[in-house]
């Protein structure tokens, strides 16, 4: 345990380090690197006072309100606004403005979307959408970036291709590399599911980055691990790496570095559809008998926990963190000890309950992770 909290920290300090280069101009190759956050990183799970907010600008006030919807997954019909949360890493756009439902908010944020709305109407109402210009200088003073913050955040920057996993790569794609960018890339996504690397090299490079955790040697790693994609795009990169290169890229040749490797992720990862979830409707309606009857043992412990990891919990399980850590939604911001149910309005409740009592119906001691 206490080699774990010391690679946490020493990943944490180095992504720091990464972000202030990044942020300072840092590697050309760093096409999107988004380094805002939350104005009010606790409005889902704990009640603001009016304290906390007496002395925060119009204009945040207003961009905190939304930001309480923008946490859940709505659009908005302000450009202002929307260009704002496009911004922002963990944002996910789900609801069209029309389709959402205040009871999709839990108590807390009722409260606080209520707090802040009659707080903006003391100071004026904020003009969204202005003709003469807005910026969105002041709002950034007061965002908390759970990027640099929080360990457990899957940063998309820190991979050269976040969805390797899921699409094809193309041509354009491998172009942009160098041969060393094509070898990390193709051992990228054996680093997702865990593989352990022989190469010091390899070891350094992906033993910093946040999301990876390296627990499977390579006699005990399979293939079947890989999906479609992965699969292709495996094959793709070595046959480009071998077609430079005969011999391919040399690892852990003496004064080897990887201070020039980019991050090709698209400003475009946090777009989600409905295939990133195996339900991705079970905060806003309450699922049926129909829905989850046909369901494997494991798919019901995932489908439970994933109202879980929509309200931001780190799991403990090594199965949760790489199946959701794959997840571009997926933001871990609260430990075991610090979460509550109480931030599950009434359809996760009872969604939970319906996915819960259908797992122990097949077996006694639920599904058994590891």
């Amino acid at each position: 345990m206490e080699r774990k909290l010391g690679k946490r920290l020493l990943k944490a300090a180095l992504l720091l380090c990464l972000t202030v280069l990044m942020t300072a101009g840092g590697p050309e190759k760093t096409q999107a690197y988004q380094a805002h956050g939350y104005i009010l990183p606790t409005s889902s799970y704990e009640y603001l006072t009016y304290e906390e907010i007496a002395s925060l600008p119009l204009q945040v006030v207003c961009y905190a309100k939304n930001e309480i919807y923008a946490r859940r997954g709505r659009k908005f019909v302000s450009t202002e606004l929307q260009n704002y949360f496009n911004a922002q890493y963990w944002y996910c756009p789900i609801y069209e403005a029309d389709q959402f439902s205040p009871e999709y908010l839990n108590v807390y944020e009722t409260a606080n979307v209520d707090l802040l709305a009659s707080r903006e109407a003391e100071l004026g109402m904020y003009a969204l959408d202005s003709a003469s210009g807005y910026s969105y200088d002041v709002v950034y003073q007061y965002t908390v970036n759970y990027a640099v913050t929080d360990s457990y955040i899957v940063d998309p920057q820190s991979y050269i291709f976040y969805d390797s996993d899921r699409r094809y790569l193309t041509d354009a794609d491998l172009a942009q590399l160098t041969l060393q960018e094509v070898c990390y890339a193709k051992n990228e996504i054996y680093a997702r599911h865990g593989y352990k690397f022989v190469s010091n090299e390899l070891s350094e490079y992906f033993g910093q980055k946040l999301w990876y955790w390296g627990t499977l040697d390579a006699s005990n790693f399979s293939a079947s691990v890989f999906n479609e994609y992965e699969t292709a795009n495996i094959e793709k990169l070595k046959n480009e790496e071998f077609g430079r290169a005969a011999n391919g890229y040399c690892l852990d040749q003496p004064g080897y570095s990887y201070a020039g490797i980019g991050s090709y992720t698209s400003g475009t990862v946090n777009q989600v559809s409905n295939a990133d979830f195996i339900f991705a409707d079970s905060a806003s309606r309450y699922l049926t008998d129909a829905d989850v009857a046909g369901l494997s043992l494991q798919m019901l412990c995932y489908a439970r926990n994933e109202i879980y990891a929509r309200r931001g919990y780190i799991f403990q399980s090594q199965e949760l963190r790489d199946y959701f850590g794959s997840k571009v939604w997926y933001y871990g911001t609260r430990n075991a000890s610090e979460f509550s149910d109480s931030v599950f309005n009434t359809y996760e409740v009872s969604n939970i309950a319906l996915l819960l009592k259908y797992e122990y119906a097949i077996n006694p001691n639920g599904y058994q992770l590891y």
